[in-house]
C-alpha cells in the first residue's frame, strides 16, 4: 500500500492510497494519471499505514512517464516543517515540489556558465574563521558578523570548495537574485558549469529542470532565493544564507515560514548533518541570540578586506525647511563629483508626493462629515502616492488611477504634499544638471536588465549619481562611490514595530558600508532623530553598543529573541462578520479558557486582541489580528498545540472569512 499526494493542475491538496502493481523502487516519483479524462498529477510519498484502504490501483503504464521529485530527506523535512508551524505536510510539499508539465518539453537546466578563476586568497582571519567552520563538529550553526567589505564572500567560496571536495552539495540563498551584488559573481565565477539558479523568475520548464539535477546531484551547487531552501539534494553539506537579517527571508504568505528556520530544520542531528552558515554585516537580533546562548558559533570580521577604513559619517542638524537635500549634503555631493568620484543616494519612498490632498475635504472633515482629506486607495487603508506618469498608485495592492488637480468629491483643487525618490530627480535635474545620473527602485527595476545595466554603467563610471530605494544598500561593490547621502530614515525609525529600530539600525550600517570601500569615503545622514541609538550607532559604527541597547528594550518587553510570538490574523471581505468571527475565537483562544478546557496553566502565555493592524484593509479585505507572547518558545508551542484544533474549526465553520497563524512574525503592524 503506498501514500500519495493528489491534486490537478499543480495543487496538492490531500493525501490518498493506492495499490501498484509489481514491486519497485517508486518513493518520490511523480506520475501523470489519466481519471476522467484529466490528467492528475500525483507524487509517491512511500509505504502507507497497514490499515488503510487503496483508493486508486496503479499499473505498471502508468509509471511509463514518471520521474523523480522528492527523496526520503524531503519528505521527512516537510513532516518537521509541517509539525513546527501546524499545517498540513501537503502544505509543504507544495513549497517542495517542482511546477508540474503535461505538455511542454522540460528545458536545459540553467547552468551559470562562466570562465574559471583561481580562489580569493584567504587573510589571516578569514582563513581561521574558514577553519573553524570546517573542523567544527559539535555544532551545526555558524554565523558570520562582519562589516560591509570584510570578504565573507571569500569564505562562502572556500566553504564551497570544501564540501564539493568532500563529494557533498551547496545551497547558496540570497535575498534577491538581481541584487545580491558580488557574491553570485565570485561563486558562479569560481564553480563555471557547477552552478545552477533556481528562483520564482524562471520559466516552468527551467524549474523542473534545476529541481531534478539537484535532487540526482548532477549539480552540485545551486544558488537561489527563499524558495530554494525547499530544494531536495542528493547529498546536501552546507547551506549558506547571505544578508541573513533581510526580510525577504520571511514569506508572507500561507504558510509563512522563516527561512532560516527551515535551513535549520533541514540541518538538524549533528555529526554528518549539513552545515548552516549565515552572513551579515547586520545580523538580526534573534541570530545573534543563539550564538550568546551556544546553540550557533559567532565569527567576527571587524575590519574590511582591503585595509580601507570604515566612511566618516555626519549628521548635520537638518530642518524639513533644508529640503530634500540640506545644504550641507549639497556641498559633499559637489566636492566629490567634482573629483571624479561617484554619489548614491538613499530615498526609501518611491513616487513623487506620497499624499495627495484636499483642503476643502480637511475642512469638511472637521465639521463632522464623513470623507478623508487625502486619496485613499479604493481597496486599501492606505494613501494614493503620485507618481509623474500622472498617476496615483498603491504600493500596497498596484491599484492606479488618473491623477487630477480637481478633487473628484468637491472640485477643490488639490496639493500634491510628501516626498517621494521622483522629487529627488527633480532637484538633480535642477542643480545637478552636469552629472549623469540613475533612479534604481521596485518602479524601474522591472524593466528587463535595469539593474544590471545600472550596475555596469556605475562601475565603468558612466553614472556620476544613483538615487535609490533601500535595495541600493544591499551587496554592492561600486569602487567609486566615495559619498552615501541618506535623505529619509525617520519613518523606518518610527514604523510601530517593536523591530523598527533593528530594520532601521540594518538599512543605514548597510548603505552606510557602500561608502569609501577602495579609497576614504563620507556619509551624510539627514534625520529629525539625530539622537536615536540606531543614528548614534550608524555614525559611530559602533554596532556592539546599538545591539546591547535594543537587547536590554526587547528584553524588558518580553519581544523576541527573549520571548516568543505568534500573531494570528483573520481576512474577510465581510467587515462584521470579520468582527464577530474574531470576537469568539478571542474567546475560545483566551489563555484562561484553554486552561480550565485542558486542565494545565498557561501562565506563560499572553493573548492581545482582537486589535486593528495599522493595515486594516487591504486588497479588498479587512483585517483583525491577535498577538500571543510566550515567556519561552516551549511555552508558546504549547499553548499553540492546545488551540490548533479550535483555529482549524473556526477555518471550517466561517466560509468568507481567512485565517493565517504566523509563527515568528517579522511584522506585527
Amino acid at each position: 500500500m503506498l501514500k500519495l499526494l493528489i491534486g490537478e493542475d499543480g495543487d496538492y491538496p490531500r493525501f490518498a492510497t493506492a495499490t501498484m502493481e509489481g514491486e519497485a523502487a517508486v518513493t518520490g516519483l511523480r506520475l501523470i494519471l489519466k481519471q476522467a479524462g484529466r490528467k492528475t498529477p500525483v507524487v509517491i510519498l512511500g509505504p502507507a499505514a497497514e490499515n488503510s484502504s487503496a483508493e486508486i490501483h496503479l499499473k505498471t503504464t502508468d509509471f511509463k512517464n514518471a520521474y523523480p521529485v522528492l527523496n526520503a530527506a524531503a519528505i521527512d523535512l516537510a513532516e518537521k516543517i509541517a509539525r513546527h508551524y501546524f499545517v498540513s505536510p501537503a502544505e509543504v510539499l507544495q513549497q517542495t515540489l517542482p511546477p508540474v508539465l503535461t505538455r511542454a518539453a522540460v528545458k536545459p537546466v540553467e547552468r551559470v556558465e562562466q570562465t574559471l578563476t583561481n580562489a580569493s586568497p584567504l587573510n589571516e582571519r578569514q582563513r581561521l574563521i574558514f577553519e573553524a567552520i570546517t573542523h567544527e563538529t559539535t555544532v551545526n550553526e555558524h554565523l558570520i558578523w562582519g562589516v560591509t567589505g570584510s570578504g565573507k564572500t571569500r569564505i562562502y567560496e572556500h566553504l564551497i570548495a570544501d564540501t564539493l571536495a568532500r563529494g557533498e552539495q551547496a545551497l547558496l540563498l540570497v535575498p534577491e537574485i538581481a541584487l545580491s551584488g558580488q557574491v553570485m559573481e565570485v561563486i558562479t565565477a569560481r564553480f563555471p558549469a557547477q552552478t545552477l539558479l533556481y528562483h520564482s523568475g524562471l520559466a516552468a520548464g527551467e524549474r523542473l529542470a534545476a529541481h531534478r539535477a539537484f535532487l540526482t546531484g548532477e549539480i552540485p551547487v545551486a544558488i537561489g532565493t527563499r524558495s530554494a531552501v525547499f530544494l531536495p539534494a542528493a547529498r546536501l553539506g552546507l547551506i549558506i544564507i547571505d544578508e541573513e537579517h533581510d526580510g525577504s527571508f520571511k514569506d508572507q504568505r500561507q504558510m509563512r515560514f522563516d527561512t532560516r528556520t527551515v535551513a535549520r530544520l533541514r540541518c538538524l542531528g549533528g555529526g554528518g548533518a549539513a552545515k548552516l552558515v549565515l552572513g551579515s554585516a547586520t545580523p538580526s537580533l534573534d541570530s545573534l541570540a543563539r550564538a550568546k546562548n551556544g546553540t550557533a558559533k559567532l565569527h567576527r570580521l571587524r575590519e574590511r578586506a582591503t585595509g580601507q577604513d570604515l566612511p566618516a559619517v555626519f549628521v548635520p542638524d537638518y530642518k524639513v525647511q533644508h529640503g530634500i537635500i540640506s545644504p550641507f549634503l549639497q556641498n559633499k555631493m559637489r566636492e566629490h563629483l567634482k573629483d571624479g568620484k561617484q554619489v548614491l543616494l538613499l530615498m526609501n519612498r518611491r513616487g513623487h508626493s506620497t499624499h495627495v490632498h484636499c483642503p476643502e475635504c480637511e475642512r469638511r472633515a472637521a465639521q463632522g462629515v464623513q470623507v478623508s482629506a487625502y486619496a485613499e486607495c479604493p481597496r486599501c487603508s492606505v494613501a494614493l502616492t503620485y507618481h509623474k506618469d500622472h498617476l496615483l498608485r498603491c504600493h500596497q495592492c498596484g491599484y492606479s488611477e488618473e491623477f487630477s488637480r480637481s478633487c473628484p468629491k468637491d472640485g477643490a483643487e488639490r496639493r500634491l504634499l510628501g516626498r517621494g525618490i521622483q522629487r529627488v530627480e527633480e532637484i538633480l535635474d535642477h542643480q545637478f544638471a552636469e552629472y549623469q545620473y540613475a533612479r534604481l527602485d521596485r518602479d524601474t527595476a522591472k524593466q528587463k536588465n535595469f539593474v544590471s545595466d545600472v550596475l555596469a554603467a556605475m562601475r565603468e563610471r558612466k553614472i556620476d549619481i544613483l538615487i535609490g530605494t533601500q535595495m541600493i544598500a544591499k551587496g554592492f561593490d561600486l569602487a567609486g562611490v566615495t559619498l552615501v547621502g541618506v535623505l529619509a530614515i525617520d519613518q523606518t525609525l518610527n514604523a510601530p514595530d517593536f523591530r523598527a529600530a533593528e530594520h532601521a539600525w540594518q538599512l543605514l550600517a548597510q548603505v552606510v558600508g557602500r561608502s569609501g570601500r577602495h579609497e576614504p569615503g563620507e556619509v551624510v545622514i539627514q534625520t529629525m532623530s539625530p539622537h536615536h541609538p540606531a543614528i548614534i550607532a550608524a555614525a559611530t559604527h559602533d554596532a556592539d553598543k546599538f545591539y546591547a541597547a535594543e537587547a536590554d528594550h526587547r528584553r524588558l518587553t518580553g519581544y523576541p529573541p527573549f520571548g516568543a510570538l505568534a500573531r494570528i490574523i483573520l481576512y474577510a471581505a465581510d467587515e462584521t462578520k470579520l468582527f464577530a468571527v474574531a470576537e469568539k475565537i478571542g474567546r475560545d483562544i483566551a489563555p484562561a479558557n484553554t486552561r480550565s478546557l485542558y486542565g494545565e496553566d498557561n501562565a506563560g502565555v499572553e493573548l492581545l486582541g482582537p486589535a486593528l493592524p495599522s493595515l486594516a484593509r487591504a486588497d479588498s479585505e479587512y483585517r483583525v489580528h491577535f498577538l500571543i507572547k510566550g515567556k519561552t518558545e516551549a511555552e508558546l508551542r504549547v499553548y499553540l498545540a492546545r488551540v490548533s484544533t479550535l483555529l482549524e474549526r473556526a477555518r471550517r465553520q466561517n466560509d468568507g472569512v481567512r485565517l493565517v497563524l504566523d509563527i515568528d512574525p517579522r511584522e506585527v503592524n
